[in-house]
């Protein structure tokens, strides 16, 4: 994919939240049934550690900091949480407020710290115990990118840590199915758009489009092969079919 593409789907997808952030973290108020799988996998990882830090890549409004608080994962957690969207942050900051652990927001563009080079440098920590990159994978234009990001996370985590990511699976409700348009909507070409590569409308208090690109089982391998850590477990959850979204949970030798 042309560099000049991956820049404009990635403005599309910065203007679809400059659009909706309050519309979308109204409806990001509740933890994923994924997450309560993920406890008996983080836990033992806790043990016989000063503080617990954790990177969230993509985390919006930051309701996985408050998950991991409110179930007690370590008494010194430490979360920084990465967004490109400032608006969502606020609303992060504001949720935590009350949350007695040590947080730090970053505003960064995911995708244009990729293209540069430059993500692993804007971390405040160069080593994490746990990663997580939840609903972020399939905002990434370009299977190449998304690799490399992968690889990036594994290079963010200390020995024997996790990277945890998940895959959007959107096109197995019929709900979000219809919710694709033509790109030409968004002035896209789509002979220049990669395998599995969608833009979505959203018709919540407000009409915005989104880029979104379907992980299939094919991709997925190749991605967990070539992220260099050993594969723990994988299992769909979440949304009314518990199939919406696929994890994946890696480690670090």
């Amino acid at each position: 994919m042309k560099v000049s593409l991956i820049r404009q789907l990635n403005e599309i997808n910065a203007r679809f939240y400059q659009q909706t952030a309050a519309a979308f973290s109204q409806t990001r108020g509740f933890y994923w049934q994924g997450w309560k799988d993920l406890l008996p996998i983080i836990k033992p990882l806790t043990k016989e550690k000063n503080q617990f830090k954790v990177l969230d890549v993509g985390c919006g409004n930051a309701r996985f900091a408050e998950f991991l608080f409110r179930n007690k994962v370590h008494k010194n957690l430490v979360y920084h949480g990465l967004d490109n969207s400032q608006d969502l942050l606020e609303f992060a900051e504001k949720k935590l407020a009350k949350l007695k652990f040590e947080q730090e927001f970053i505003v960064t563009d995911l995708v244009e710290s990729l293209l540069d080079g430059s993500f692993e440098e804007k971390l405040p920590h160069k080593k994490y115990h746990l990663t997580t990159l939840f609903g972020v994978l399939h905002h990434i234009p370009s299977r190449k990118l998304r690799r490399e990001l992968v690889v990036s996370l594994g290079n963010s985590l200390t020995s024997g840590g996790f990277l945890v990511f998940t895959a959007w699976k959107f096109l197995n409700e019929a709900r979000l199915e219809k919710k694709q348009i033509h790109p030409s909507v968004v002035e896209i070409d789509p002979e220049d758009l990669e395998v599995n590569d969608y833009i979505l409308d959203w018709q919540k208090q407000v009409t915005a489009y989104r880029y979104c690109h379907f992980t299939d089982d094919q991709e997925m391998e190749e991605l967990i092969v070539d992220s260099g850590l050993e594969l723990v477990e994988q299992y769909n959850a979440d949304g009314k079919s518990g199939n919406l979204n696929h994890y994946v949970v890696l480690k670090k030798p």
